[in-house]
């Protein structure tokens, strides 16, 4: 079905490839560590069993880099690679395989192969832009190009909501929308959702309590304020000596 929508009805010109094996090629290309079209036309053009495997014909020439090209911009049109990452969530649902009741979110760095920009002016484009994010042992990194934002269920380590955005875009400003998505295509109700300090924001604690879940998400320590009288900075109540309370059981009685 996907194949179909992006199949010619003009009548005039030579007979193209065969969309359903491009689209088996680009579904197969990043499992075999190819990167860029140029590496796929090469692969397929001296790899008759990928060309096979991928449904193409063996008497024919492997599509050129052009018609790639041409066909994934007509992917992206059309919102193909979207529907084909929906319905896969929904098999997977439909199998048990994805349960949704505690979801992980965060985000990845994708380097693009555009240009170099200056950061003010790639930021006005609305394509790549320059990014910087703290790895896990606290090291800067920065790059050009985009973000994905993913939602994932814990149990299965699949994602069940997806954003691609500019580098520049703030991981907590994606929180909301994330979440969102995941609930609209969740069969059971939310429990948990987990992330990590980058969301340490209002509005994700508050998307998540609209959702009836509860956000699990470290402080941000960088942007901490006076805490209010009475509680520490963790939110732990204090007593009038100012030594945190501890818990020590219920009384029942």
């Amino acid at each position: 079905p996907y194949a179909k929508q992006l199949k010619s009805h003009t009548p005039q010109g030579a007979p193209g490839y065969c969309r359903e094996a491009i689209l088996r090629a680009f579904l197969a290309a990043p499992m075999e560590g190819i990167t860029t079209f140029t590496m796929l036309h090469r692969r397929l053009q001296t790899d008759l069993r990928f060309r096979y495997q991928c449904g193409f014909r063996l008497d024919q020439d492997a599509p050129s880099i052009a018609t790639f090209s041409r066909v994934f911009a007509d992917m992206v049109e059309k919102q193909i690679a979207e529907q084909l990452f929906h319905d896969l969530v929904s098999s997977c649902q439909t199998e048990g395989l994805i349960i949704t009741q505690h979801l992980a979110i965060d985000s990845t760095a994708i380097e693009a192969y555009e240009r170099k920009q200056p950061k003010k002016k790639s930021e006005t484009t609305g394509n790549a832009t320059w990014g910087a994010k703290f790895d896990t042992y606290g090291n800067k990194i920065t790059w050009f190009g985009y973000k994905i934002h993913l939602a994932v269920d814990t149990e299965s380590e699949l994602p069940i909501a997806v954003e691609v955005t500019p580098a520049h875009v703030n991981d907590g400003d994606m929180g909301p929308a994330l979440m969102n998505k995941a609930a609209e295509v969740s069969d059971i109700d939310i429990e948990f959702i987990m992330m990590d300090a980058g969301y340490d924001q209002l509005k994700n604690y508050e998307a998540a309590h609209e959702l009836n879940a509860q956000a699990i998400i470290p402080l941000n320590l960088r942007n901490e304020k006076e805490p209010p009288t009475g509680f520490s900075s963790n939110g732990t109540p204090r007593c009038s000596m100012g030594f945190d309370m501890v818990y020590w059981g219920a009384d029942k009685r």
